[in-house]
């Protein structure tokens, strides 16, 4: 939830005016868009990164739905890979 909620937050202040300046107030202007905006992008880059890591690992083990796997690991980062290698010495 902490996940998904961080990230929303990432992105509406990175987008919105007033949710930038909602934002701003809160932190006394600490922090700038540009490192909320780059923390945005380099989340999404290295969950993209942990993805398509997670679905040629998920189809190299032959594991049903790959791509769910990618997806998964997409959303919510590292813990699906934890799970991934898991699922792997299973089956």
């Amino acid at each position: 939830m902490f996940v998904v909620t961080g990230v929303a937050t990432m992105t509406a202040v990175s987008i919105d005016d007033r949710a930038w300046d909602a934002f701003d107030d809160a932190t006394g202007g600490t922090v700038g868009r540009n490192v909320v905006s780059g923390t945005l992008i380099g989340t999404g880059a290295i969950h993209a990164a942990e993805a398509i890591v997670v679905y040629r690992s998920a189809r190299k083990a032959q594991l049903r739905r790959p791509a769910w796997w990618a997806l998964s690991a997409f959303l919510w980062g590292f813990p699906v890979m934890r799970r991934l290698r898991k699922a792997r010495r299973t089956d």
